[in-house]
């Protein structure tokens, strides 16, 4: 069994069967369901398809995971090119990244008066005040 491995992307397996790989294989593939990975496995007198779509640019490598087989050839380079007449293959980062470390002197300020509160002010003097209702209320009927 050999074990292939695709950096950079998550594909999906669609058909795995013993013998030789025919046209006529294509109508068995799994398109619906699939799981999304990144490693799969070619059994001994088998074939396995994947489903990816090439997405991501750069240059990606496709290799066995068995060292030996690795070094004897089994390993190629994926170059995935970008369509488009730009350079850029990257979206800017977002106004609310954080960073840390080193970058952290490109941290912007947060604005985190939207976020979220459960319990502000007025909603825990209501809970509070619920809650010594509720247990007055256990304490007398019990």
């Amino acid at each position: 069994m050999h074990t292939y491995h695709l950096s950079g992307y998550a594909f999906f397996v669609v058909g795995m069967d013993y013998g030789e790989w025919s046209d006529n294989s294509r109508g068995t593939y799994n398109k619906w369901d699939g799981i999304a990975r990144t490693t799969t496995q070619v059994y001994p007198g088998a074939w396995t398809a994947i489903l990816v779509s090439l997405d991501n640019v750069g240059v990606w490598n496709l290799r066995t995971e068995n060292l030996d087989s690795w070094y004897l050839g089994q390993e190629t380079y994926v170059r995935v090119v970008n369509p488009e007449k730009t350079n850029k293959t990257e979206l800017p980062v977002p106004d609310n990244a954080l960073f840390c470390g080193t970058l952290s002197k490109l941290q912007k300020p947060q604005d985190i008066s939207s976020a979220p509160s459960y319990m502000n002010g007025n909603s825990r003097k209501l809970f509070l005040t619920w809650l010594v209702f509720v247990s007055g209320l256990f304490f007398i009927f019990q």
